[in-house]
């Protein structure tokens, strides 16, 4: 929560969940939605929360929707931030198109959710009580109609804050500092929000520590990639990306 000026901002993240219907035989690419009721205002949404103390918006997203779903999802692409008012001031949810990964946790009905739903485009479009929902139904249908619902994964990453540079050793081997270091711990609930499964860095020992922290999380290995280098051409760094591109995993590039 935030103020500018006397007006209250609350902050907060969700989703617009999909998951991929069987096959119809039909052309057009097919998917449900899932989403909420909640009995305090008997109406029906996307699944949202608000951000806790030091959260990124990333990781509030994923841990909402699981709370309020049982789901654990991937984000893709972003939809944007709906703004409107509520009691005390105003509301700044910001929302992610997410894929559902992997088998969804069964649903408890509790206080604050007591019904999920997955159904189908239209039958969301009908279901929705607010016209915020709904303006965002819309832009996640524009990405189906386009099928740029399906997306490949890859975050650019900027090292953290490193020593300065010194005569005493090259810039390859400038460390994180203390700051640095906490920025890279920082980072690993945003990776992981976006189901990074590859991690890629520069020589740099900078970038390397950045996502170590992350690398370490999930048990895999940094690879180093010799074209990232400071002295690099933007046709290797091209070629890098495109070799990244052409495998599904969601990478992160340091």
């Amino acid at each position: 929560i935030r103020t500018m000026g006397r007006e209250q901002v609350t902050k907060a993240a969700g989703g617009v969940i999909w998951r991929k219907r069987a096959p119809s035989g039909r052309v057009e690419p097919r998917v449900d939605l899932l989403l909420i009721h909640r009995p305090r205002y008997d109406d029906w949404s996307f699944p949202k929360g608000k951000c806790d103390p030091g959260e990124s918006l990333q990781a509030t997203a994923i841990r909402e929707i699981a709370e309020e779903t049982g789901a654990h999802v991937r984000l893709g692409y972003p939809l944007g931030e709906m703004t409107y008012p509520v009691s005390g001031g105003t509301k700044s949810v910001t929302y992610w198109s997410a894929r559902l990964a992997g088998e969804q946790q069964p649903f408890e009905p509790n206080r604050e959710v007591d019904e999920v739903r997955w159904v189908g485009v239209r039958e969301a479009r009908s279901l929705l009580t607010y016209d915020h929902d709904v303006a965002l139904l819309t832009t996640f249908k524009g990405l189906l109609e386009r099928r740029a619902h399906r997306t490949r994964t890859l975050v650019v990453l900027r090292h953290g804050k490193a020593a300065v540079r010194s005569g005493d050793s090259g810039d390859l081997e400038r460390p994180l500092t203390s700051v640095g270091m906490q920025q890279a711990t920082a980072m690993s609930p945003v990776l992981s929000a976006y189901g990074v499964r590859r991690v890629v860095s520069s020589p740099a020992l900078r970038c390397a520590q950045t996502v170590e922290p992350y690398a370490h999380s999930i048990s895999t290995f940094i690879e180093i990639d010799d074209r990232l280098s400071e002295d690099t051409t933007a046709g290797y760094v091209q070629r890098s990306v495109e070799a990244l591109l052409d495998r599904k995993p969601p990478v992160v590039l340091c």
